[in-house]
């Protein structure tokens, strides 16, 4: 996890990327208090520290553009400069695309930044897309002035990238963001040119979102069967060692049919893998505990075994009304 509460942004620059580059001609030091927070938020806001990737090139490393120029800033930070507009040239060399829109580049080197228990390096790139149009509203001598400015929103998701100078002795972290889902092409494979660091992790994230994606859609669930199977499916992934697809539905599921089988197969069997502790617990955040009811009752539910489930709700029907209904059990109020 990188950590940059107490950062500091020595050097910065941005170019601009229209049909023609247009370089920022001079790197910026010691920016006031308010730019330096809003860059910062820019750079790092966002991003997946839970997922680091890798440089890598086919035959041999020191060919790989990103990685060469950012090793050559973290070597001889007087080279910022010239390293930034080469990073801006590659950049608009692999963006001759209809559907990559011109924008501008922002290049930061920050230091101060938490890596564990030491402190490191972090470049970071960021290409931003759009412009909004802000409301600039001073005080003037008791007159209140408002003007319009044409600026970047610093909160809304830009492709980025952070760069973690790990020392001489070992290869540089990298973490990344996206925009959206198409610009992985391009961003990731053809800009950064860079790869999975931990693929255990990426496969046991893929699998359990894949199978908690089926589980929720599936129809022929209940709402507390649907609870139970992803409490099951959690269940399973904390206690084996290694996920394979077909114990895991034998495991998880009652008496599957071919076709339900098969759906699941043919979705996570690429993601057989040694599990990930660490993926185990980012998918504990976000897997279902809540049942909702006609929009505005909810039922939280925080129980790991389906047994318990089945024990704690039971759910039926009203012939008198006409509605479905929860009976839920408990020992005490908390």
């Amino acid at each position: 996890m990188l950590e940059v509460t107490d950062s500091r942004l020595t050097q910065y620059v941005v170019h601009g990327l229209e049909e023609s580059l247009v370089f920022g001609d001079e790197a910026f030091t010691q920016p006031e208090v308010l730019l330096e927070a809003a860059f910062t938020q820019l750079a790092f806001s966002k991003i997946n520290y839970e997922q680091p990737y890798e440089f890598f090139h086919e035959t041999d490393i020191g060919l790989n553009e990103v990685y060469t120029y950012a090793m050559a800033i973290f070597d001889q930070e007087s080279s910022f400069l010239k390293q930034s507009q080469h990073i801006a040239t590659h950049l608009h060399s692999v963006s001759g695309h209809p559907n990559i829109k011109n924008g501008d580049l922002f290049v930061g080197l920050f230091d101060n930044c938490l890596m564990g228990t030491e402190t490191r390096k972090a470049l970071a790139i960021v290409k931003i897309d759009e412009k909004e149009i802000f409301l600039d509203v001073k005080n003037e001598q008791n007159k209140m002035i408002v003007n319009g400015v044409d600026g970047i929103n610093v909160r809304k998701i830009n492709n980025a990238a952070v760069i973690v100078d790990m020392g001489p002795d070992e290869a540089p972290a990298v973490f990344m963001r996206t925009r959206k889902k198409e610009d992985v092409v391009y961003w990731q494979e053809r800009f950064l040119k860079i790869k999975v660091a931990d693929e255990q992790y990426e496969k046991t994230d893929l699998a359990l979102q894949e199978v908690k994606k089926y589980i929720l859609k599936e129809e022929s669930f209940t709402n507390t069967e649907k609870l139970g199977l992803l409490n099951k499916t959690l269940d399973y992934f904390r206690n084996e060692e290694e996920f394979q697809v077909d114990d895991y539905i034998d495991t998880v599921f009652e008496a599957p049919d071919e076709v339900q089988r098969d759906v699941i197969v043919n979705s996570v069997k690429p993601y057989e893998t040694i599990i990930s502790e660490s993926a185990i617990e980012k998918a504990e955040k976000s897997y279902k505990r809540k049942i909702k009811l006609d929009g505005n009752v909810e039922i939280l539910v925080n129980v790991r075994d389906i047994e318990q489930v089945d024990e704690l709700i039971e759910v039926g029907y009203d012939e008198g009304t006409g509605r479905r209904f929860y009976k839920i059990y408990f020992e005490e109020e908390v």
